[in-house]
């Protein structure tokens, strides 16, 4: 009975192990996923703000020529 009871005690142990490892993977992987996803997205505002304070004029009609589509596009399907 004995032996029977440090059996269990031995693979619970080792299956408590074995989550926690798994769950320290996970958590290493979505953080490395999040820093990424962070650091591509902060770069796409830097480019945008760049271009925008480098070409003012240019950025505003782009800006007033999507809008002015967008709204073509929205009253036509309402």
């Amino acid at each position: 009975m004995s032996d029977e009871n440090d059996i269990q005690h031995k693979l619970e142990e080792g299956i408590g192990r074995v989550q926690d490892g798994a769950e320290s993977l996970r958590d290493k992987a979505s953080d490395t996923i999040e820093d990424l996803a962070c650091n591509k997205g902060c770069g796409a505002v830097e480019a945008v703000r760049d271009v925008i304070a480098d070409q003012p004029i240019a950025s505003v009609v782009v800006a007033w020529i999507s809008g002015f589509l967008l709204g073509a596009l929205l009253a036509r399907k309402l």
